[in-house]
């Protein structure tokens, strides 16, 4: 695909269709989880399977907005630094500790969709980040409950000076989202 492949959500796109992908990155594991709505069914991938799932959702209805629970944006000091984009970054780590592997993850994830898409208008992408969890959570209730909550969950303010992965046009917004019991009652299930 020509041109840029994914365009950061505009707040007057409306109540567009979403697949959510909570992007693991393993080499064996099915890490991913991935739930759209209008649909029940959410599923848990490998990484490359993901890659070829989330397309084929993409190719069925380029209107449906990607919602990657990975980090899409980084920001630096005066001197070159790592530091938060937000306050609720504050205390994690997020931006030089496990969100690194996100931000990895997101950059290979979106560079062979972008090589794969077919010509069309660019994919609406945003950031989805699932705070204060206590410990892991399923992959599919991650990604069921981004996409249950995502409309009732405005973007968090960022910082002036915010970069987008370069696979990106614009800033995508940041959502925060509670872990929600179910993610944790779906874990105890799934072990």
């Amino acid at each position: 695909m020509t041109g840029a492949a994914f365009v950061a959500l505009d707040a007057a796109s409306g109540r567009l269709p979403l697949v959510s992908v909570d992007l693991g990155y393993s080499s064996r594991a099915r890490s991913c989880g991935i739930a759209r709505t209008g649909s029940s069914e959410c599923e848990a991938l490998t990484f490359g399977a993901a890659i070829d799932r989330v397309l084929e959702i993409l190719e069925e209805d380029r209107e449906r907005v990607l919602v990657l629970e990975a980090v899409l944006s980084t920001f630096h000091d005066r001197k070159g630094n790592p530091q938060i984009r937000c306050d609720e970054e504050k205390g994690r780590g997020w931006y030089w500790g496990a969100g690194v592997l996100s931000l990895a993850a997101a950059t290979r994830f979106l560079g062979e969709l972008a090589k794969r898409l077919k010509a069309g208008p660019p994919v609406l992408v945003v950031e989805a980040f699932l705070s204060n969890k206590t410990g892991p959570t399923a992959h599919i209730a991650d990604a069921a409950q981004i996409v249950r909550q995502f409309w009732q969950t405005p973007p968090v303010r960022l910082k002036e000076g915010v970069e987008p992965l370069q696979v990106i046009r614009g800033v995508p917004s940041v959502r925060v989202f509670p872990v929600d019991s179910r993610s944790k009652r779906e874990e105890a299930r799934t072990g």
